[in-house]
């Protein structure tokens, strides 16, 4: 089971922790992009595609995140800069892991409101990619759930 945190930690810098049973990274995210919004449309793109990526920039260098979808299980490999051995890969249902990052949106939300969430984070919070996760998850768990 992969579990996924997010946080912002000051003006323009955010902390990811993603970690399973064996492993966890902890990864900065910079104000240079829209971290976490990239982040939500490609696990959003895992309902109607196999595979997703998205990029954190750093000052210097990049995560690059890398997610795959077979069947109802899902992959997630994190890597540095280019490099070939990720700073962090794992397995788990693709419903599990979407509400995780779901649920990360919602506290992040709660803890911060829109205002603070803008004032620190220098992005407005990702609204659009939020729903659009959202109703996927729904559409998903009643396809499911009627099987």
């Amino acid at each position: 089971m992969i579990r996924f945190a997010y946080t912002l930690r000051s003006h323009g810098w955010a902390r990811a922790v993603v970690g399973n049973e064996n492993a966890e990274a902890s990864l900065s995210a910079s104000y240079i992009s829209d971290a976490l919004s990239d982040f939500v449309d490609a696990v959003q793109e895992l309902f109607t595609k196999d595979n997703a990526e998205c990029i954190w920039q750093q000052e210097p260098g990049e995560f690059h995140w890398k997610f795959r979808r077979v069947g109802v299980r899902c992959v997630v490999a994190v890597f540095w800069n280019g490099e070939e051995q990720p700073i962090f890969s794992g397995e788990d249902d693709f419903l599990h892991f979407s509400s995780q990052v779901a649920d990360a949106l919602l506290k992040l939300l709660d803890e911060h409101g829109e205002k603070a969430y803008l004032d620190t984070w220098g992005y407005p919070f990702p609204h659009e990619a939020d729903r659009k996760l959202r109703q996927a998850i729904t559409v998903e768990r009643n396809r499911t759930d009627s099987q």
